[in-house]
């Protein structure tokens, strides 16, 4: 997420406010600073891995070095959609404009959801789509790379339900989050244009509404990003008999005091059943909830008692809870 404070959504400022990172990035604001978060974050938390790795040995350390990997493709393809989104936006714009000299607007207008979604996607955000799945592939890659240092003849290739999990990932980000967005706005400029409003002011309130928007897009993107990772890996545990996880992450000056409690303990299923990150998000798919940096990392018996791993108590699993923003 680009957290210019100016163009935040207020699920980003409730967010700086659980990580206590609000008050001074006002400050910083108002001193006439511009104020980002997202970059800095993201390295702050790679950083923060390959020092956990190097202060590691053996198959623990090749385990946060692939998570790190892992949190890199992550970046790479929410930084990649990002661009796509922005691209998007300036076709369907361009579009917009071409409609104002024609008699589309009227047109489009008489389209339904479906006509007007396909209209979308060959205007530009068709572009978004692909780069998304693209991006999807690098992560799974990823993902697998980590699943190795564990299981290191597991073949995900015997998983059809990754092609479903993948489906559900661009479902749950194009159609519930980008293209009703995306559709509203396109069908009020429209609706603006056969009134006879100039089309300099229509576009120009497009541009600004889908700007407002991508804010808060982006987030839940950034977020549902994690998630597909994180499904893929609960779906290969689950095949593998796996039922044990090490909460994997940075422990760094924006880590969550849920997940905070967690890193670096491995947590049974049961144990993870009763975690609850406030948020209202699976703790499986989500860890401590929007933009999380951190991931589970399934782990076999072996592998805890060779590595010496610290299993979570039931107090480690209250105070995780006690520490969740809600």
């Amino acid at each position: 997420m680009n957290l210019a404070l100016n163009n935040m959504s207020l699920l980003e400022f409730q967010l700086l406010d659980d990580l206590g990172l609000l008050d001074s990035l006002v400050e910083r604001y108002e001193s006439g600073e511009h104020v980002t978060l997202s970059e800095d974050a993201d390295k702050r938390a790679v950083d923060d891995l390959t020092a956990q790795a190097k202060s590691l040995s053996g198959d623990q350390a090749k385990l946060i070095r692939a998570r790190r990997d892992q949190l890199r493709a992550e970046i790479s393809a929410e930084r990649s959609f990002e661009r796509a989104l922005s691209a998007s936006r300036r076709e369907l714009v361009t579009l917009l404009q071409m409609a104002s000299v024609s008699n589309d607007p009227e047109l489009l207008l008489s389209f339904d959801n479906e006509q007007l979604m396909d209209f979308i996607l060959r205007g530009g955000m068709g572009l978004a789509v692909d780069e998304y799945i693209e991006s999807q592939a690098k992560i799974r890659e990823a993902v697998e790379r980590a699943f190795a240092v564990i299981e290191p003849d597991f073949s995900f290739n015997a998983m059809p339900q990754l092609e479903q999990i993948q489906a559900q990932a661009v479902t749950s980000v194009f159609d519930d989050v980008i293209l009703p967005d995306t559709q509203s706005a396109i069908r009020a400029a429209l609706t603006s244009l056969s009134l006879q409003v100039p089309a300099d002011i229509v576009t120009s309130e497009l541009e600004e509404r889908l700007k407002r928007s991508q804010g808060r897009q982006l987030t839940e993107v950034k977020t549902r990003i994690s998630q597909y990772g994180r499904s893929i890996t609960a779906a290969a545990a689950a095949a593998a008999d796996l039922d044990h996880y090490l909460y994997t992450g940075p422990l760094d000056g924006l880590t969550r005091p849920f997940c905070k409690a967690l890193v670096g303990k491995v947590v049974s299923g049961e144990q993870m059943r009763k975690l609850n990150n406030g948020q209202g998000l699976n703790v499986m798919t989500s860890c401590g909830g929007y933009n999380c940096r951190h991931t589970w990392s399934p782990v076999s018996e072996g592998f805890i008692q060779a590595a010496d791993l610290d299993e979570a108590t039931t107090a480690d699993i209250n105070r995780a809870n006690a520490r969740a923003k809600r």
